[in-house]
């Protein structure tokens, strides 16, 4: 049967690697099993998704698909090519969901072994839909299905964002009370998750993990764009026509950044890799724009009235 991975995920041809991770997300959260216990059309839905997820997400797979198109590339791979290496139990864990406990899949025979392959494409998603209570494989019993991750909210300050920090936190997850000490990386964004390993909800098999979902606050001085940042320089019109210099608050501390003459007012200078660190990447940042706004502010003294009405009369 042909399937189109794009269809199956809602998402368009060109789409971005994040663009592909988010609507997964979404559907596995749709269509995950401890949302759907005993739905057989959720079961392979989630299967379908998760197959979609397995090859659009990995590079050579997608390149493969676009160029052989659905038919020819399902008759050349098998879902143990599909889900060779694929940790399902790891990217359910980032979206707060309930892996399988096995891991990366594994496929094809064990060393010496007769019939169907232990483990693969089949073992995985049993062990999944049935709570982690399936048969035994011919590795053994599934493992106790481990607590369920935690999520709690983090705000953090917006030096905390750019420059990285440490913070102790007091938390209390099931009645319990945890003391951790996370780290902040520089470069991190509202909206992103902070996991903490063995810090989540208790179970059979240990504890899940927990997600600290950050909040980014906000700078009076900074807008923050992406990796840029946008700031305003407010400047007298005599700087603007004669051209000079203008002190600016960077990450860095303050910094002169020149003006041309006749530079004229909502003028956006480009300062490079002046701008936030790039998360992972803490010695790329991004850009600075500096904003010159005319400061007109207050009343003019006998002298600067004399010389603007000089100037109005020269034309300027």
């Amino acid at each position: 049967m042909k399937t189109d991975y794009y269809t199956t995920l809602g998402v368009a041809r060109d789409a971005s690697a994040d663009d592909i991770k988010k609507a997964y997300r979404k559907m596995a959260l749709q269509f995950h099993p401890d949302r759907n216990a005993g739905d057989k059309g959720a079961e392979e839905k989630f299967k379908q998704v998760s197959e979609a997820y397995a090859v659009l997400s990995d590079p050579e797979k997608r390149k493969r698909f676009d160029q052989f198109g659905s038919e020819r590339f399902q008759q050349q791979y098998s879902s143990d090519d599909i889900f060779k290496d694929f940790n399902l139990d790891d990217i359910l864990s980032q979206f707060g969901m309930r892996g399988s406990g096995w891991g990366n899949f594994k496929t094809g025979r064990n060393p010496g072994s007769e019939g169907a392959s232990a483990g693969g494409y089949a073992s995985i998603f049993e062990d999944l839909f049935s709570g982690g209570r399936g048969k035994a494989s011919a590795r053994g019993a599934p493992p106790k299905a481990k607590g369920g991750d935690a999520e709690l909210p983090l705000s953090v300050t917006f030096h905390e964002a750019m420059h990285g920090s440490e913070r102790r936190l007091e938390l209390s997850i099931d009645g319990e009370k945890h003391d951790l000490t996370v780290r902040i990386p520089a470069g991190i964004e509202t909206g992103k998750h902070l996991r903490v390993k063995g810090e989540g909800h208790r179970g059979p098999g240990g504890k899940g993990d927990l997600h600290l979902v950050v909040t980014v606050e906000a700078d009076p001085r900074f807008d923050r764009q992406g990796h840029d940042l946008h700031t305003v320089a407010r400047v007298k019109p005599s700087l603007l026509l004669l051209g000079g210099s203008v002190e600016v608050e960077t990450l860095g501390g303050r910094k002169n950044v020149k003006v041309a003459a006749g530079t004229t007012t909502d003028t956006k200078i480009r300062i490079r890799k002046q701008g936030a660190p790039v998360l992972g990447k803490a010695a790329e940042h991004g850009d600075l724009y500096l904003k010159l706004e005319v400061d007109v502010s207050g009343d003019l003294t006998a002298e600067q009235r004399v010389a603007a009405e000089a100037l109005r009369d020269a034309g300027l």
